[in-house]
């Protein structure tokens, strides 16, 4: 709904830590226009106050440069972690319900319960689960293949597994597969890191076999 220009409420997306709600985040106002979109970015924790909020959004520069479109189809905000304080978050609210109509605001949060519930209620609030192995699978067969190791799926499925079961991070599990790469191209037996690879046979001339 919102590359489609259906929908304009702000977007809080939430879930676990390293779901992958940051990349969500920084990859939707492109696929919105369509091509690489300007993004106003900003830190919920500088704003304590209603003075904060005011400070940025209530006049020049920063006024300018929330309010012009560069013939983009709207405006992008994106702030993690939205735990305002109180008085922060009143202020806000007036803020998106002043500039929902030309803003997109693109919110993401570890703690749903700990927003603001107005915001809440202004906003789509949407959970980012965490991947299962198999979601995984296919990109890591093809990290893998990138560090020129082949490993059966059930194998790779193992690992995954494995690792989804300690933490459901995406930036563990990405560590886990760096990990995997090294210990295969410098396992214990080979400290020295070589790869050695076995001569590749001669092609065997049918009439000789014959």
């Amino acid at each position: 709904d919102y590359i489609n220009d259906r929908d304009l409420k702000p977007l809080i997306l939430h879930g676990g830590v390293g779901t992958g709600k940051t990349t969500i985040a920084n990859l939707l106002p492109d696929a919105i226009e369509g091509k690489k979109a300007e993004v106003t970015r900003l830190k919920a924790v500088e704003f304590s106050s209603v003075t904060d909020v005011t400070e940025v959004f209530g006049g020049p520069p920063m006024f300018y440069k929330l309010f012009t479109t560069n013939d983009q189809k709207r405006n992008y905000i994106i702030s993690n972690e939205i735990n305002f304080t109180p008085k922060a978050a009143i202020a806000f609210r007036d803020v998106i319900d002043d500039m929902i109509g030309h803003t997109q605001f693109i919110f993401t949060t570890n703690y749903i319960d700990q927003v603001d519930i107005a915001l809440r209620d202004r906003s789509n609030c949407l959970a980012v689960p965490p991947v299962t192995a198999k979601d995984w699978l296919s990109r890591a067969q093809w990290i893998l293949q990138q560090e020129g190791i082949a490993l059966p799926d059930d194998q790779l499925l193992k690992i995954l597994t494995t690792q989804l079961q300690v933490s459901s991070s995406n930036r563990k599990l990405l560590e886990r597969l760096e990990d995997f790469v090294r210990s295969v191209r410098n396992p214990p037996n080979n400290p020295g890191g070589i790869i050695e690879l076995a001569p590749t046979p001669e092609p065997i001339n049918p009439l000789m076999a014959a």
